[in-house]
């Protein structure tokens, strides 16, 4: 074989590029770059050498697996052989395995193996990496003795330069490997690709024919043809045959696949791209741009399952390719997982910020999370930018207008996006709710319902019907979802809007009905099965819910949601004893490896049973087969800080805070962290923490509102007014900031301040026109005019606001807290009695009656609010610890000490709840266990304040 065969059209892992006529340098990083192995003959043997020799031979055959087999044999019986492992590394390469190529090809150079092939080969690596800075700093001014490796590396070179977009110094380097190698077809094609960009097109294809004439039967010169067409905007036909004849002469052309599958879909032959797709994994099952398309076709098909293995797969193929990441970013989107798409969306940000379509979806999934300040800032520079936002942007940015009470803003914006494609029904559905929420509702439906006319979607009609259920409009709503129904009459939409419609009338017989029906039609639909699991559970029939997710777990045996819904029903209303549902989430990891939801869930069960030996192994498990999961080393990471083990913990959160760049997570976990150590050196490293945090969103309110509280327990009270300041910069007619920052005046014991603040807080509420009361900012004003000495002005105050907003429950509660503080017990017990009438299910109202039975001497009532406290909300450790001393007061020791181990158990970290478990051991005449619990209080010594009481206990069982 000839020294030519050493180069390739294109590198063996490059994702496809999206085609234009005005492709830009960048494009071409990865297309110019050349090359698959040194191919050298020699005969089969038993010794390392002849391993090696016959992998040459298996790689001149363009069969890189067999040379892969032969090479690690070889490498086996004699680890020294640098050349095997250069060998490798390139064969590695053939196979589309670059992160194995790169590690071979180190280990090389580490062994002191030396040729010109192998530094063609680092450099070519280095940019396939995505790193053409580095190629140029370290080979842009090398030469190599062999003709063939000069051509590659410059070869690489002219790569390197388009992508840094530096076209004088491409053109050098091109130059010179038609020097070294002019007669090379690999070489002369890098040069018709490059005179493209120098736009030189009729001169580049005229060249190209002639290869052609002679040379007839190089694949390669007809998959650039393909390539060249498309750029001269030729029939899509012609494209099509000239990537067809390419495959016939060599049916590995990975490259000539992604050629044709982008015709044939442009052409609108899905059938046919799928048949190219199932002839690219026949012929390279393992490439990268095999897992590319068959991904792009599993998430189409809603294969979510596939879509992800496929995608994951790829992204340890191609770590840092945009495209992969942004695929893997749509397929996590599609499958509900929002941090990972943010962080893949991100990371593509990162790296090339005229991404347009990663910055797009990265807005999308921000704006989704609830982050609208991040949205709007990771959007706005393709509003600002040239040539311009396209429509989608600005749909997008009007949204984001609209969630920031920008109505005026996003019409404007709406207006350009319909402009630009007054075809596109998003941007002119919005435009017309846009009209609807100015009350101009006659010309908004009129325009909805032009729209839904001429659109065989249900885009228009779904706005339609919402904004009839808003008007209480139910006959016309019926009759928009009847024109649903014939649009989409196999779907579950408008059954399932049916239902919709009939609980808001509460017609709830009806809604059952339709809800049932929009499964019969889709099996697999989750929606209408949620809607009966919830009215279910209202009725107090959490069997039944449980068992609406059968339909959807028969019809679609491989989606992992409906199995987890169910198991969540069943867990969280005790339908299955814990053990139970331990083991069966076991089997659904087996059966789901790839899914994160199982793993949480079975960790967080073995947490709660406090086998945290068990939960880290699981969670461990995850990670190590999907380390880029945020979601699992978070688990991870909680696990082992349960455990005690600070530095694994810290090891993990700080992971998480790479994995997701975006999200708060990962720095508020370490703040958390931090704040249980109790040092003044732990207290700096969570004040860190929640600067990184806060930094990260300043816009985020509940964000804002976490920093602050944290901020102010650790004693940092300027660090909380920080977080205030920003979000009122940031959101300045939220009236949050404002209630934050008298939280910290109050904290400060500051009452004008905290007053003045509060009340700002309030005016700009109002001036929202919030339609619910804000109970927290009435809290705090009142607990403020409570703690500053202002009594009459507090009760003026308390009055007022219980006047106004009878159904106020939370504000009572308060009061009764108040109350309860002042030691006036049976003002606190009214309040709280009046809260229970109001809601029955509220257990901490029925816990405190409890508490305050128990201090009146009225034993048996307080049992019987203790009970229903527990009942309500079993296995929380204040309830159960009520319960307990009420038990014991009745002298139910036994039974007692059984309910405040169960308290223990749910807190182990509360001394409070270890005294009481101490004080029924020694009632109930348990000597070594009260001793065990004592001894534990004694060592905390001053941490606990009640060690007067332990040393009382200690005496006793003396």
């Amino acid at each position: 074989m000839s020294r030519d065969a050493k180069h390739s059209t294109a590198p063996t892992h490059d994702l496809p590029r999206t085609h234009t006529r005005t492709r830009t340098l960048a494009s071409y990083a990865g297309v110019l770059a050349l090359g698959s192995a040194l191919l050298l003959s020699g005969c089969f043997g038993d010794s390392a050498q002849d391993m090696v020799k016959s992998a040459r031979e298996h790689l001149d055959k363009k069969d890189p697996k067999a040379a892969i087999i032969q090479l690690k044999n070889a490498l086996q019986k004699d680890g020294t052989l640098g050349e095997a492992r250069y060998l490798l590394a390139r064969a590695l390469l053939d196979a589309g395995d670059l992160p194995g190529a790169v590690i071979e090809a180190d280990k090389a150079k580490a062994q002191g193996y030396t040729s010109d092939g192998l530094t063609a080969l680092q450099a070519r690596l280095l940019l396939l990496q995505g790193r053409p800075d580095e190629v140029v700093s370290q080979y842009g001014t090398r030469h190599l003795g062999t003709p063939a490796d000069e051509a590659d590396l410059q070869s690489t070179l002219v790569g390197a330069y388009g992508a840094k977009r530096q076209l004088p110094e491409a053109r050098t380097a091109a130059n010179a490997a038609l020097k070294a190698q002019p007669d090379s077809v690999p070489v002369q094609l890098m040069n018709v690709r490059l005179m493209t960009s120098e736009g030189k097109l009729k001169e580049a294809l005229a060249q190209l024919d002639a290869m052609a004439t002679r040379s007839p039967n190089a694949a390669e010169i007809w998959q650039a043809k393909g390539d060249l067409l498309e750029l001269a905007d030729a029939p899509v036909d012609a494209r099509i045959e000239a990537y067809r004849k390419a495959l016939a002469l060599d049916k590995k052309l990975p490259a000539a696949y992604s050629g044709l599958i982008t015709a044939l879909m442009r052409k609108g032959d899905k059938a046919g791209a799928k048949e190219a797709v199932t002839a690219m994994k026949a012929a390279l099952p393992s490439h990268a741009q095999t897992f590319y398309y068959a991904s792009i076709f599993a998430l189409e098909e809603g294969n979510l399952k596939e879509a992800t293995d496929l995608s994951q797969a790829l992204l340890k193929i191609a770590p840092g390719n945009d495209r992969a990441l942004y695929l893997a970013g749509r397929v996590a989107q599609a499958g509900g997982d929002l941090r990972q798409a943010e962080s893949n969306f991100a990371k593509v940000v990162s790296t090339s910020p005229d991404a347009t379509p990663s910055r797009i979806a990265l807005a999308q999934v921000q704006l989704r999370g609830g982050d609208v300040e991040q949205a709007w800032t990771t959007l706005q520079p393709l509003l600002d930018g040239k040539p311009g936002p396209t429509g989608e942007a600005l749909a997008l940015a009007a949204e984001i207008k609209l969630k920031q009470g920008q109505a005026d803003e996003a019409e404007r914006l709406l207006a350009r996006a319909a402009e630009l494609n007054p075809a596109d029904i998003t941007s002119r559905v919005g435009l017309a709710l846009t009209q609807a929420r100015k009350g101009q509702e006659p010309q908004a439906i009129e325009a909805l319902r032009k729209l839904s006319a001429e659109d065989k979607d249900i885009t228009a009609d779904l706005a339609l019907v919402s904004l009839y259920l808003r008007k209480k409009d139910w006959s016309h709503a019926e009759e928009v979802i009847a024109g649903i129904d014939r649009k989409t009459p196999t779907s579950a939409a408008a059954p399932e809007l049916r239902g919709r419609v009939a609980l808001f009338r509460g017609d709830r017989a009806k809604a059952r009905e339709q809800f049932e029906e929009a499964i019969r039609r889709d099996p697999k639909a989750l929606a209408p099965a949620n809607n009966l699991a919830s009215m279910d559970l209202q009725d107090r029939k959490p069997e039944d819910a449980a068992k609406r997710y059968d339909a959807a777990i028969k019809a679609d045996p491989k989606n992992v949601r409906p199995v987890m819904a169910q198991m969540g029903v069943r867990v969280t209303h005790q339908l299955i004893k814990p053990e139970e549902a331990i083991q069966q989430l076991g089997e659904i990891v087996r059966r789901f490896p790839g899914e994160a939801g199982p793993r949480l869930a079975l960790v967080s069960l073995l947490v709660n049973k406090q086998d945290l030996k068990q939960a880290a192994a699981v969670a461990q498990e995850g990670v190590a087969a999907n380390p880029e999961s945020a979601e699992l080393v978070d688990a991870l990471g909680q696990v082992q800080m349960a455990q005690g083990e600070r530095q694994s913990a810290i090891n993990s959160f700080n992971k998480v805070a790479a994995l997701s760049p975006r999200s708060p997570l990962g720095q508020m976990r370490l703040a958390d962290l931090y704040m249980a150590g109790g040092t003044a050196a732990d207290r700096d490293q969570a004040a860190g923490a929640l600067k990184r945090a806060q930094a990260i969103a300043p816009g985020d309110a509940e964000l804002a509102e976490k920093v602050a509280g944290k901020a102010l327990m650790i004693g940092r009270p300027e660090l909380a007014l920080q977080s205030a300041k920003a979000l009122q910069s940031v959101r300045p007619s939220f009236g949050l900031g404002w209630k934050l920052e008298g939280d910290v005046a109050r904290a400060r014991k500051d009452w004008p301040a905290a007053l003045a603040a509060y009340r700002r807080a309030d005016q700009l509420s109002k001036e929202a026109g919030a339609s619910v009361p804000n109970t927290a900012l009435a809290v705090a004003m009142h607990s403020v005019l409570v703690e500053s000495g202002k009594a009459e002005e507090a009760k003026q105050f308390a009055n007022n606001w219980v006047s106004q907003h009878k159904q106020d429950a939370l504000f009572r509660y308060h009061l009764g807290d108040v109350a309860l503080t002042k030691g006036q017990y049976d003002l606190a017990e009214q309040y709280y009695q009046g809260v229970l009438a109001d809601s029955p299910d509220n257990a901490a109202a029925a816990n405190n009656i409890a508490w305050l039975k128990l201090r009146g001497g009225r034993t048996d009532e307080a049992l019987k609010y203790a009970e229903k406290a527990n009942q309500l909300r079993p296995k929380v450790a204040a309830y159960m610890d009520t319960w307990a001393e009420v038990l014991g007061a009745k002298g139910q020791t036994d039974k007692a000490i059984e309910v405040q181990q169960q308290a223990v158990t749910q807190a182990p970290n509360v001394p409070a709840y270890r005294l009481r478990l101490a004080q029924l051991y020694v009632t109930g005449g348990k000597k070594a266990e009260a001793q065990t619990e004592l001894k534990r209080l004694a060592d905390l010594g001053p941490q606990f304040e009640q060690q007067a009481e332990v040393q009382k206990l200690q005496a006793r069982i003396q």
